[in-house]
């Protein structure tokens, strides 16, 4: 996924970080390599949320952006200029 697009799936005036998720460890499935699933990290360390992306061949990208609990935060459809 193109880096912007992960920068806006941060909460805005955050100091987290996203640390991908291996993807053996991933629920995506394996031979999915256009979605790819983070962990966002506070500067203490602790895992505070999660970040699922996604990136099709047409172009369409987003994210899902959860909480530590797993509840929705926001989420977002784009599409990449070609």
């Amino acid at each position: 996924m193109n880096p912007h697009m992960l920068d806006i799936a941060l909460p805005e005036s955050s100091c987290l970080t996203l640390q991908e998720i291996p993807l053996e460890a991933n629920a995506s499935g394996a031979g999915q390599h256009a979605n790819t699933s983070f962990e966002m990290i506070a500067e203490n360390g602790q895992v505070v949320g999660y970040v699922k992306t996604w990136h099709e061949a047409d172009g369409y990208a987003g994210y899902v952006r959860f909480d530590s609990e797993g509840n929705v935060q926001d989420w977002k459809v784009l599409r990449d200029r070609q």
